[in-house]
């Protein structure tokens, strides 16, 4: 395998192309300011914000139903099957303006949780669990653990987990144990797991939902099914408060559009950075060293 070539053969040239992208999926858009700066925010109720930030606190985690995203998510979830399928990395994805805009629209939300100054970080992964290859999630961890909220459950730093299509028991949706049912959460004991079975949380949940939890939260992708179901697409990034040290760096404007080489590095970035949890996939290695211009 030479610098020009991904898997099969692949030219990973083509990768750094913003019209191979276009091509790829034509309803989605690559870099576009016109349309990103059209693109509304969440039609969230005040009461629905303030009840999902009490949540983080008190349980570590929230969980909304479906939301006007404004946003083709069909067509988003399309086109990490079509990568997989091409077996280039999913976390590609993020080169569209519409895996960034998703957590534009949910300023008002993160605002709340994280303060007005908060931050996105460079951290960011898409799955597509695949139950006829006996695929799944990510196993049991805590990220960050403690050190990654305050004494009294506000979080420093934050994920968003967002299903593109519907998350199920038998496709590997999420479960979690929550905070206040997990007793050495928050403490110094806190990779002793004494949770009780009965009080994991499973997370089933349709496209379009949104979910968030802190990362000192036990939580895991479950294991597909061997059963004939549609595969778990979903994408999650990470936001911190400003006011703290920066967890990962560089920061980024959470509103402001990346460009599309930007993109490209900061999703060669995640391979590194997530190939603990891939770690029979040689390909990710090769592929952030070659990415790169």
């Amino acid at each position: 395998m030479n610098s020009s070539s991904f898997y099969g053969g692949f030219a990973v040239e083509r990768l750094r192309d913003p019209a191979f992208w276009q091509q790829l999926a034509p309803t989605l858009h690559v870099a576009d300011q016109t349309f990103w700066d059209a693109q509304p925010p969440l039609a969230l109720s005040e009461e629905l914000i303030a009840t999902l930030a009490e949540r983080t606190i008190r349980e570590g985690y929230f969980q909304a139903d479906p939301v006007d995203w404004q946003l083709p998510i069909v067509d988003m979830a399309t086109v990490i099957h079509t990568l997989r399928q091409m077996q280039i990395p999913p976390v590609l994805a993020f080169v569209y303006d519409e895996f960034w805009l998703v957590y534009v629209k949910m300023g008002a939300l993160l605002a709340r949780i994280l303060g007005d100054d908060y931050v996105t970080l460079p951290n960011m992964w898409a799955w597509h669990i695949d139950p006829a290859q006996n695929e799944h999630g990510w196993k049991p961890h805590r990220d960050r653990g403690r050190i990654s909220i305050f004494e009294d459950g506000r979080p420093r730093i934050l994920n968003i987990w967002l299903p593109l299509s519907d998350a199920t028991p038998l496709n590997g949706c999420m479960y979690l144990v929550p905070a206040d049912r997990d007793p050495t959460y928050n403490t110094p004991d806190e990779m002793s797991m004494q949770y009780q079975l009965h009080d994991i949380r499973a997370l089933p949940a349709p496209a379009g939902s949104m979910l968030g939890w802190n990362q000192a939260v036990l939580h895991w992708g479950s294991h597909s099914a061997p059963r004939d179901v549609p595969p778990r697409i979903s994408i999650g990034a990470e936001f911190q408060r400003a006011d703290i040290a920066p967890f990962s760096e560089p920061w980024l404007n959470p509103t402001a559009m990346p460009t599309f080489m930007d993109r490209l590095l900061i999703a060669a970035a995640q391979f590194g950075r997530y190939r603990h949890h891939h770690p029979d996939d040689a390909g990710l290695a090769w592929l952030a060293e070659h990415l790169a211009p």
